[in-house]
């Protein structure tokens, strides 16, 4: 089990650690949408359930 969370525990977007101690995790953002869902979105690390904060405001400079 903790090995699969290491796994989980990367951003989506860059593939960075963001677990606790990597100087990211504060500022993480889960993400909500399930393994299949992050593939179909062509999301880079689709194994990653969070978005780090750097890749989140470059996410959100895109959409505006």
């Amino acid at each position: 089990m903790r090995r699969n969370m290491k796994n989980t525990e990367v951003c989506n977007e860059c593939g960075r650690n963001v677990n606790l101690g990597s100087g990211l995790f504060v500022n993480r953002v889960l993400d909500m949408d399930d393994r299949k869902t992050r593939k179909e979105n062509n999301k880079p690390f689709p194994k990653g359930n969070y978005i780090c904060r750097e890749c989140e405001e470059k996410l959100n400079d895109l959409r505006w």
